[in-house]
């Protein structure tokens, strides 16, 4: 009885290995397959002409230098800003940016530069939300330094996201699912006759010197109704994540550390969606009340627009980020507030 136990477990635990061995390959094609799509993502590649800008500058010729989501890339544009400040400021945020990435980009600044102010955008949406691996795979891409990667990696990686990075299926899978979607539904439409509907927008968006995109698409109706339906759902039981206050404390200390001071700044959403954000007042004095813990000072642009009625629908590209004329309205009342 016990010889036939041990032939069975015995043949579980071998047909368990073999499994194993052929699926390392698969597991490999497909993470090469995957991440040879992330090559497609023109994101991706303002991303890196943005930072291989960035490593370009002669070391200390900044003033002021922006960070945080693509919120940030979208609203503030360096050119503008060095025309009303008399600075010289450049533009460093990356999409879906969190705290701990935006902590590690500080670092890699200041490297190479002394910025006398750090402006950090802090969207409350993403102040809220926990770790996502994608936005610090994002920025891993474009780092030079790779002790600063490997001190992230070590760190800031929670252990259950180690494992997702490493294994390239994982953490290539939303480039491949965007980026090649295109494919799929080619396949559909040949075999079944589906059609995806494409929205055309009229206007053009393009990566301009400095960090900032350029981008002069003017939000839809359909656009506009989707921000509401967004909004409705995303102030629902929001609290500040306690992650990401970590890291804001210790971009605070690290600029007052190097005598920098930092700024916090919520970029506007569309006023239609604003409306259906529940408890958006209770939302921005908590991240008001952090701030001042801090003794950082902080603009939210969703009070301002909602007080001054700075912009229009036509001065966004979609719910959540600016085109060219509104970051043109923000920026110059920014420089104001700043000064």
């Amino acid at each position: 009885m016990r010889d036939s136990s041990f032939i069975s477990n015995f043949k579980r635990l071998a047909a368990v290995i073999f499994l194993a061995a052929a699926l390392v390959p698969f597991a490999i094609w497909l993470g090469a397959l995957y991440e040879g799509a992330s090559a497609h993502n023109v994101i991706n590649r303002w991303n890196h002409r943005r930072f291989g800008e960035f490593y370009e500058l002669p070391e200390n010729t900044l003033d002021l230098v922006f960070i945080g989501s693509s919120h940030s890339y979208c609203t503030f544009d360096p050119e503008q800003i060095d025309a009303l400040l008399g600075v010289r400021s450049y533009q460093l945020g990356m999409p879906l940016q969190q705290a701990d990435s935006s902590y590690y980009t500080l670092l890699e600044i200041l490297k190479t530069q002394r910025p006398s102010v750090v402006v950090m955008e802090l969207y409350w949406e993403i102040a809220g939300a926990p770790f996502n691996l994608k936005q610090a795979s994002t920025l891993f891409e474009v780092l030079r330094d790779e002790a600063t990667v490997e001190d992230f990696l070590k760190n800031a990686l929670p252990l259950s996201e180690k494992v997702k990075y490493h294994f390239l299926p994982v953490r290539y899978q939303p480039d491949f699912f965007a980026y090649r979607s295109k494919l799929i539904l080619d396949c559909l439409e040949e075999r079944f006759g589906y059609k995806k509907v494409v929205e055309v927008v009229p206007g053009e968006e393009y990566y301009k010197a400095g960090g900032f995109m350029y981008c002069d698409y003017v939000i839809t109706d359909a656009k506009i109704e989707q921000a509401i339906a967004n909004a409705a759902a995303s102030g629902k039981d929001w609290s500040f994540d306690a992650r990401q206050k970590k890291y804001l404390a210790m971009i605070a200390d690290t600029c007052a550390e190097n005598d920098i001071e930092l700024v916090f700044v919520t970029a506007p959403v569309v006023s239609a969606a604003m409306g259906h954000i529940r408890h958006y007042g209770a939302i921005h004095a908590s991240v008001a009340e952090f701030a001042r813990a801090l003794g950082v000072r902080y603009v939210d642009y969703n009070m301002v627009n909602m007080e001054e009625k700075m912009l229009v629908y036509e001065n966004f590209r979609d719910g959540a980020h600016l085109n060219y004329s509104g970051a043109m309205i923000v920026g110059e009342h920014f420089a104001r507030w700043l000064r």
